[in-house]
């Protein structure tokens, strides 16, 4: 006789889902590894679609810790809380952990113990420009709304120029770092204590030069100076001492190599302080009294000592200073250690006196540097005027 063969088992009408239902259950497990747990969670209608949530996650694609752990937040029914823990022992086997789990009997808490905090993270960006504008990004803490982040684009010198705090999902996390790494020049990771020294640098020279402090750094400032110390030196100077560049020759091809790197071609001095030494040395031709070549250019050479004593004063020395330190680190982190010792050569000359009868090399090239930039912008203006005007068309009479 045949054997008569066992029904197949039908599906549970408790496991099934609505078109409408099956569609957004097919969204969530797309997303679910760049959506806030807190996002997805605020979008299943009710237990009997968690359930199904839980059975039907790629555990193998991701560890989402985190969303079962919201999920047993909301959700408190039985069936639901069987699911996360048969889900929470896989990830178990699978060597993932998942904290401890509380008895059965206790299930009107949590499943799962919220997972280890995350280490802060910060990342910086060159220095831009000659007023020390630099991008800083930090990642604190994540809660159940996502992870906390405070970024912007702060100078030592103006102050904090742009900031913005909240907490962000892991892709928008993901996009502003991606903007601000293409807007500002790379990011490259740093100590939580040297971020938190730069955005504290700025914003002791914010209050200085405006009347409202930055509301946005003032909400996070409490959270990010809680746990750390601010640094007191230089921090390149953990990687390459201040002694290694002691007696080390600064010349004009390596300075000139340096600012024709990508991330100091725009160190210029800034037009407006230096336009009226331009507009003196434009003069020169202009004078009433006939001067000689020779003359011409011991008068240049006054007008640019007098600009240098004048832009270049003992704070604005020392800030440079510390700009060279910054970038000898950006560098170093990069790779490049060669950029790197001439920024550390550099900030060392930045901290010298000036002789009686030479001034600071690495201000005479930044000054002539300036001019020279600012007069082939002028000259550049000049020639397409006259191009303009030579190009127009003439009037043809019949």
């Amino acid at each position: 006789m045949k054997r008569r063969k066992k029904p197949k088992k039908k599906i549970s009408a408790r496991h099934s889902l609505t078109a409408p239902e099956e569609t957004l259950l097919n969204t969530l497990l797309k997303d679910f590894r760049d959506v806030e747990p807190s996002e997805i969670v605020g979008r299943i209608p009710d237990s009997h679609f968690a359930e199904i949530l839980i059975a039907r996650l790629p555990l193998t694609e991701g560890p989402p810790v985190s969303l079962l752990l919201a999920l047993s937040e909301r959700f408190k029914e039985k069936p639901v809380l069987k699911a996360l823990k048969r889900a929470a022992f896989k990830l178990k086997k699978m060597g993932i952990p998942v904290g401890e789990f509380y008895p059965e009997k206790e299930s009107s808490g949590n499943i799962l113990k919220p997972p280890q905090k995350e280490k802060p993270i910060a990342y910086t960006g060159p220095i831009l420009d000659m007023i020390g504008s630099r991008a800083v990004l930090i990642l604190l803490d994540r809660d159940m709304k996502g992870q906390n982040m405070g970024a912007g684009v702060v100078s030592d010198e103006k102050g904090i120029q742009e900031f913005f705090c909240g907490t962000f999902s892991k892709k928008r996390i993901r996009e502003i770092k991606d903007s601000l790494s293409l807007e500002t020049g790379p990011l490259v990771e740093t100590s939580l204590s040297h971020a938190a020294t730069i955005l504290e640098k700025a914003y002791h020279q914010h209050i200085k030069v405006h009347s409202n402090a930055p509301a946005d750094y003032l909400e996070l400032r409490p959270r990010l100076l809680e746990d750390i110390s601010l640094l007191d030196r230089p921090v390149i100077h953990d990687f390459l001492p201040e002694v290694s560049v002691s007696d080390a020759i600064l010349t004009d091809s390596q300075l000139k190599n340096l600012f024709q790197h990508k991330l100091m071609e725009s160190w210029f001095i800034e037009f407006d302080p230096l336009r009226p030494f331009l507009e003196d040395i434009l003069n020169l031709d202009d004078s009433p009294i006939v001067l000689t070549e020779a003359q011409k250019l011991d008068r240049s050479r006054q007008i640019k000592e007098k600009g240098m004593e004048k832009l270049f004063d003992d704070e604005k020395r020392g800030l440079l200073k510390h700009r060279f330190e910054e970038m000898a680190y950006f560098f170093f982190k990069l790779g490049e250690e060669d950029s790197s010792r001439v920024c550390l050569v550099a900030a060392r000359i930045m901290g010298e006196k000036d002789s009686i009868t030479k001034m600071n090399p690495v201000i005479e090239f930044f000054m002539e540097r300036s001019l020279d930039f600012y007069f082939n912008v002028m000259k550049e203006a000049a020639d397409e005027e006259d191009l303009k005007q030579d190009s127009s068309p003439g009037i043809i009479l019949p």
